[in-house]
């Protein structure tokens, strides 16, 4: 009998492992011989078919251990990604090298087909191994909306977008950066884990990656089979689904209010849960495992293919070791450091960096301070003061101090520091530190904190507005944290700060910004916030590299809690020397 030997590459996806187990589970199922392993193809006799994801696996396995042309002619490609995607591109270029091809998408099917490439449709079904729920229909969820899905920045904008609708709701964003998921992280939930957290959660909000229109099946399959709806943007290629009965489609800018309004519909939700679940236990993988094991037998002694073509493609795409998602946006909407295709910046740049930084410093032993008393006293419920500070180019903090004093949670202190900017006299419910020329946001910051007395430190930029319930999610999580932070959606990077800290990252973007509930005690032990002109725009990214370094615990809450207009800042010797000053971070540590 033919043995199928289904091979996943060594620090390739965990979710591609996954599928391939859960497809070498429907072959036994089915009657046929299978396995897994993991890495260089295994010693195996003429028997054997290996079975691979493409795409991934011959990208990511070394060179040396690029499987022989013969190996190649026993092996058949599974095929899970949709056409306009450069996967799919990268795919189809790697399958004519191979003896046979499967696709768990009709779209892709077709289009490989129109292209000439000989594969059989694989319909995914129900398993055994994704149903931690089972079919319970009165089982709590205490999540009301979740979201599985890499990171980029059309899916981040619409998400961003949907931070209103979804205010009340209990949310959590899982947009891990798009890289190899080996490991569970906070925002990457493998197996167990993942089918764990959609088995208690309400709703799946889907959206398409790229230019693609096609349904993800393998999330949906998922989702449907933990009981959590799915709400998607309209797709295509949702046969033999049926939208309104086992799922819901909508515009992706509607998707939030979509969601909201389900989840005031418990019957209905309760309709589609049950539909759903019926529907996917209806999918039986065996048909298609049949045609699988009878695709690895029908596998000839036709020559093999010439696979020097395929393997000098793989070799160009492959990343370095241990390399970072190009698509993560700096916090920083200015930013044009280590990450930056832009050549380093001109005399004239470097010299009008230097006439800035020398203009600052002297600002800074001329200018005048004064504090101008909150027009009513504070009795916020949290022990919690706010700093915010707002420069040249952001907006009246006045909507986001409201938002703050109005929330669920309320805060003892709002402290503004109007840095160089000259705002319209009148009362506040804050206390204002005025500068009358710009000295900084580090500076300024440190001001702020001399004046306050709360044990923990809400920091924000001026220009955003705040969910009322900001100060309610982030204090639930802080107990074992001394940092609590959440994305910030930006109207067109999408959200960023969405990532946990990560030193290896840091150290080429500056992706983590203000919006952080930080301990006192912890700014104190860093003797506040940096304060060089130089890195003006980087005083959060210093925080955040020290936070890393020190191995400080934080919690990120994947809930969009923050949003800001777009900031467009005077020119900063980060803007006019950008690698000069990039390169002069790592000493200021």
């Amino acid at each position: 009998m033919t043995e199928l030997c289904f091979v996943s590459a060594e620090g390739g996806s965990a979710f591609m492992e996954e599928l391939l187990e859960v497809v070498a589970d429907a072959v036994r199922t089915a009657g046929g011989k299978a396995r897994t392993a993991i890495g260089t193809y295994p010693e195996a006799d003429g028997d054997t078919v290996y079975v691979v994801v493409p795409h991934e696996y011959f990208v990511t396995v070394p060179d040396a251990d690029f499987p022989t042309a013969a190996q190649c002619r026993r092996t058949i490609g599974f095929c899970v990604e949709h056409p306009g995607t450069a996967t799919f591109e990268r795919n189809a270029e790697l399958l004519s090298i191979l003896g046979g091809a499967v696709d768990i998408n009709t779209d892709s099917t077709a289009e490989l087909r129109r292209r000439g490439i000989t594969v059989e449709h694989f319909q995914l079904g129900y398993s055994p191994l994704w149903d931690l729920w089972g079919g319970d229909l009165d089982s709590p969820r205490d999540l009301d909306v979740t979201y599985l899905g890499t990171a980029e920045q059309r899916r981040s904008v619409l998400l961003g977008s949907y931070a209103r609708d979804l205010a009340g709701l209990r949310t959590r964003l899982l947009t891990p950066p798009h890289e190899p998921m080996t490991a569970a992280r906070v925002d990457f939930l493998p197996g167990k884990a993942k089918f764990e957290h959609l088995a208690r959660s309400r709703f799946l909000l889907n959206l398409h990656r790229e230019r693609k229109q096609t349904l993800e099946w393998v999330r949906t399959l998922e989702a449907m089979t933990n009981g959590c709806v799915v709400v998607s943007e309209t797709s295509v290629d949702v046969e033999p689904l049926v939208p309104g009965e086992h799922l819901v489609l909508a515009r992706p800018e509607a998707l939030g209010s979509v969601v909201a309004a389900l989840a005031d519909e418990p019957e209905r939700e309760r309709h589609l849960r049950s539909a759903a679940y019926g529907f996917v236990k209806s999918l039986d993988m065996t048909a298609s495992a049949r045609r699988l094991i009878e695709l690895a037998s029908s596998l000839g002694s036709a020559p093999a293919a010439d696979i020097a073509p395929a393997r000098a493609l793989a070799t160009s795409l492959r990343n370095p070791e241990d390399a970072l998602a190009i698509d993560t946006p700096s916090f920083d909407a200015r930013f044009a450091g280590d990450r930056s295709a832009a050549g380093p910046a001109s005399a004239r740049g470097t010299a009008l960096s230097a006439r800035i930084a020398q203009r600052a410093a002297g600002a800074r032993r001329v200018a005048t301070r004064s504090w101008e008393p909150a027009a009513a006293s504070l009795a916020g419920t949290a022990d919690v003061d706010v700093l915010i500070v707002r420069r040249t180019g952001e907006v009246d903090p006045d909507d986001l101090a409201n938002d703050l004093l109005t929330g669920s949670v309320t805060p003892r202190k709002v402290l503004v520091g109007e840095d160089g900017v000259h705002p319209w006299p009148r009362p506040r419910p804050y206390d204002v530190l005025l500068h009358d020329t710009p000295l900084g946001r580090g500076l300024t910051r440190n001001s702020l904190l001399e004046r306050s007395t709360a044990s923990w430190l809400l920091v924000l930029d001026g220009g955003m507005r705040a969910s009322e319930f900001l100060l309610e999610r982030l204090l639930a999580v802080s107990e074992d944290a001394d940092v609590v932070h959440c994305p910030v959606a930006d109207p067109v990077d999408g959200l960023v700060g969405a990532l946990p800290p990560e030193e290896r990252r840091l150290r080429t973007l500056p992706y983590l910004g203000s919006g952080y509930l930080v301990r006192r005690s912890l700014v104190d032990e860093f003797g506040g916030w940096n304060t060089e002109v130089l890195f003006e725009g980087l005083e959060d990214h210093l925080f955040w590299r020290r936070v890393a370094a020190a191995a400080r615990p934080t919690t990120l809450v994947q809930q969009v809690l923050l949003r800001r207009l777009r900031p467009d800042p005077d020119s900063r010797p980060m803007d006019l020397d950008p690698h000069r000053v990039w390169a002069a971070v790592g000493s200021a540590l």
